[in-house]
This record gives structure tokens, C-alpha cells and sequence, in this order.
């Protein structure tokens, strides 16, 4: 077990100090982080399997297509062309940095919050985000679909070159998927960060930003070439299934500040009322 032991005297007391801030101490807080990071890290580097399968994807994504329009819901090129043509510039600059920002940052800043504001909440939620990862990855590996940025020959445009950071940016480029559009996890966090933003925040305005983020983010995905609709209805039901695990690992049970978190890697003692 780490200890303090050997460190000056002022380390001890300033990490001490933090420590009381932690809802269950520091070997909770690193536990969790441990969990997050070393999951995110390698759900990044396997998902670059299905990097190969280019020709299959590119079949995929015309049968995406395809099955929109016959639903009647191919609107994503008038987007796009809107959000270029039409539509004052900060439209196409919320589309691009909530689209590089989403699913890491503010996903990331939000649990981060929950953590340590709401903690009786934060363990079914990191289940609900690790499982959906866990249906996404599947669905990179089973559906490979190139994003309609790759289809420049139908009118589509990648609105981040050029950008400060795109997909050539230093680490996005070596681990991202460039197939990995079927299902759009960006829809499934951002509706997991959302909903749970709704539920646990007490103030009105935030709760209406948070009611709205997930058509931000969907939004931003389609405006920027990087996801089809049917992508985002297809995280929208990852999310929904990973409530479902998540619902199983919990034995049924909802977050409540009275009850302790139930479920894997969580603390044993009862979680203090928010």
C-alpha cells in the first residue's frame, strides 16, 4: 500500500490536505482514474484493427446511405452545405470544436465533476461509458464505415483541415480508426453525459445545457463530415444497451446519495450524501 513515509513533511501535509477533498480517499481516486485511462488507452489502440478493411468499409458506408434514403432521412449533405454556405461562421467553428472537444474533454472534465460533486452517481455512469465503448468497439470490428468525409465525390467536406488540430494531429493520427463511424460513440457519451447532467446538476440553466448537449454534439458530428444520422441512431441504441449492462452490474439499482455505489471497483464504504 503507497504511504507517505520517507516524504518531507510539507508533501505529506499538502497531499493530506487534498485528501480530505476525496470523496473516498486517494486509493479510490487513483483506483477510478486507473480504470478510465488504462481502458481509454487501450480501447484506442484495438480499435485500429478494423484499420484494413478499407474496401468493406467503403461498401458499408454507400449502404448507409442507401438505407437513409429509403428512410427518407439522407439530410446530412444539406447540413454540411448550410453550416459552409449559409450559416454565420460560428456555426461551422461550435460544429468543429465541439466535435474534437466532446468525447474527450468535456466527457472527461464531466465525470471529473461527478467524482467529486456527485459520487453516489459517478460509478454507474463510468459503467454505462465503459460498456458502450465495449458495443462500439464491436461494431468498428464487426461494421467498418468510412464517415461521409471520405466520400468527396458526393459533396462532402472534411471541415477540420486546416485546422489546429484534425485527424493528421499528432496522436489522433496514429491511434484513431479512420473506420471506426458505425455506431457514433460521440452520440452515445454525449447522451450518457447529458441525461446524467439533467439527473444530478441542481441549478436550471445548466440543466437545460446539459438537455441540449446531446444535439450539440450530433450536430457537430454530422455538419463536420464525420458521422451519418443513422451512425448517431445507431450510438443513441449503444447507449441504450450499455444502461442496460450497466442496469445488471448495479443488481437493478439507481444512483442514490443514500445508498452506497453498487457494482464493480467501488468503494466499500457508504458513499456520504451529496
Amino acid at each position: 500500500m503507497w504511504t507517505l513515509r520517507g516524504y518531507p513533511a510539507v508533501m505529506r501535509r499538502a497531499v493530506e490536505r487534498v485528501g480530505r477533498f476525496l470523496p473516498h480517499g486517494w486509493r479510490d481516486f487513483w483506483l477510478q482514474f486507473a480504470v478510465f485511462w488504462l481502458f481509454y488507452a487501450g480501447y484506442e489502440l484495438s480499435r485500429g484493427l478494423s484499420e484494413g478493411a478499407r474496401a468493406e468499409a467503403f461498401l458499408n458506408a454507400n449502404a448507409v446511405i442507401e438505407a437513409e434514403r429509403a428512410l427518407g432521412i439522407y439530410w446530412e449533405l444539406a447540413i454540411q452545405r448550410w453550416t459552409l454556405e449559409d450559416a454565420p461562421g460560428v456555426f461551422l467553428e461550435a460544429a468543429n470544436w465541439t466535435y474534437f472537444n466532446c468525447q474527450f474533454t468535456i466527457s472527461f472534465a464531466f465525470m471529473l465533476w461527478v467524482y467529486f460533486r456527485r459520487n453516489h452517481a459517478f460509478y454507474f455512469v463510468r459503467n454505462i461509458i465503459l460498456c458502450a465503448d465495449f458495443i462500439g468497439l464491436a461494431g468498428y470490428l464487426m461494421l467498418p464505415t468510412a464517415p461521409p468525409r471520405f466520400l468527396p465525390e458526393l459533396g462532402y467536406v472534411d471541415t477540420l483541415v486546416g485546422e489546429a488540430i484534425s485527424h493528421e494531429s499528432g496522436l489522433i493520427a496514429t491511434f484513431s480508426n479512420p473506420y471506426a463511424a458505425m455506431p457514433s460513440l460521440h452520440t452515445a457519451y454525449a447522451l450518457t453525459i447529458g441525461i446524467t447532467g439533467v439527473l444530478v446538476c441542481r441549478r436550471l440553466w445548466s440543466r437545460t445545457l446539459w438537455a441540449l448537449y446531446p444535439a450539440l454534439v450530433v450536430y457537430s458530428i454530422v455538419a463536420t463530415g464525420n458521422h451519418f444520422l443513422l451512425d448517431a441512431v445507431a450510438g443513441a441504441g449503444a447507449a441504450a444497451f450499455a444502461l442496460l449492462a450497466a442496469l445488471a452490474i448495479a443488481r437493478g439499482r439507481l444512483p442514490h446519495p443514500e445508498r452506497a455505489p453498487v457494482g464493480f471497483l467501488v468503494p466499500r464504504l457508504r458513499a456520504a450524501p451529496a
